[in-house]
């Protein structure tokens, strides 16, 4: 990246917002003439960007999101992401400001103010969370400090706070995480006393998904995550092993399902992103 341009993670500063944030992100560039492209994959910390000062055009049907300069210094956008199966494409031009918010499993859920299956209609789209939450967000700037911004972001973020208290999902989730993807359904209703057909209910309406695509998503992410941190010591069956596919053909159909490439090619494109698990593979201009 140039020197104008800088992305930085952050942890929560907030021990309420610690429990359900895992960490913030900051892009900004201030090059008039920047072009950037990426694609980005499946991860159940999933994220909610925000843009200011951009245009945003989605394409939900090809995944993709195309940023440019908005007339409108002050112009707000929110994107909520929930990608469970497929890599996302992302092209930037000109100048921009992103700020990233990764939320721990469920952990959107405390700060919208009705099911995620009513917020959303597809996967990749843009959101409202609240006027309290946008009329905070109002005065950030990327001329600010870090520190100042995230006081403004955490306000705001403290602003729409509130109870969620489905427990029984939030144990399924934690238990599917556990275990790499590779718990039974059967087994879920056992640990969490729900019958089947609520089980894949409540998944539907508060994670935007299946419990099957559930597990799919965490056993890539996982596996990716794995290979990213070990490439110089795992092989395919290693990762195939160490991520409890059934055998090494298993773990290349799924992720080449997904990436469209295999783990060997695409390992050396991927960067990983200040110090949390942001990885992105970004294309040659």
């Amino acid at each position: 990246m140039e020197k104008d341009t800088y992305l930085t993670t952050v942890k929560p500063q907030n021990n309420r917002l610690k429990k359900l944030i895992a960490y913030y992100y900051f892009h900004v560039s201030d090059n008039n003439q920047h072009t950037e492209s990426f694609y980005f994959y499946p991860n159940y910390l999933h994220a909610l960007t925000i843009y200011k000062g951009n245009e945003v055009e989605i394409n939900a049907n090809k995944k993709t999101s195309k940023i440019s300069v908005s007339k409108d210094n002050d112009k707000l956008t929110f994107l909520y992401t929930i990608n469970l199966k497929d890599k996302y494409y992302v092209d930037i031009k000109g100048t921009f400001y992103k700020i990233g918010i990764v939320f721990y499993p469920l952990g959107i859920n405390h700060f919208i103010s009705q099911p995620l299956d009513l917020l959303m209609f597809q996967n990749f789209q843009s959101v409202k969370l609240g006027e309290s939450f946008e009329t905070i967000l109002s005065v950030i700037s990327k001329e600010q400090s870090i520190g100042q911004q995230i006081t403004i972001l955490e306000e705001a973020l403290l602003s729409i706070l509130r109870p969620f208290e489905e427990k029984q999902l939030q144990k399924a989730i934690k238990e599917i995480v556990l275990s790499n993807g590779t718990i039974k359904t059967y087994e879920l209703e056992q640990l969490t006393g729900l019958n089947r057909k609520t089980l894949l209910r409540l998944f539907k309406k508060h994670t935007f998904s299946t419990v099957e695509e559930y597990k799919k998503m965490v056993m890539f992410r996982n596996s990716l995550t794995y290979a990213l941190q070990n490439k110089e010591l795992s092989n395919l069956t290693d990762v195939a092993l160490f991520n409890m596919y059934y055998d090494q053909s298993h773990f290349i159909k799924h992720f080449k399902s997904i990436t469209k490439e295999t783990l060997k090619t695409l390992l050396p494109k991927i960067k990983q992103l200040g110090n949390e698990d942001l990885y992105w593979h970004f294309l040659e201009e």
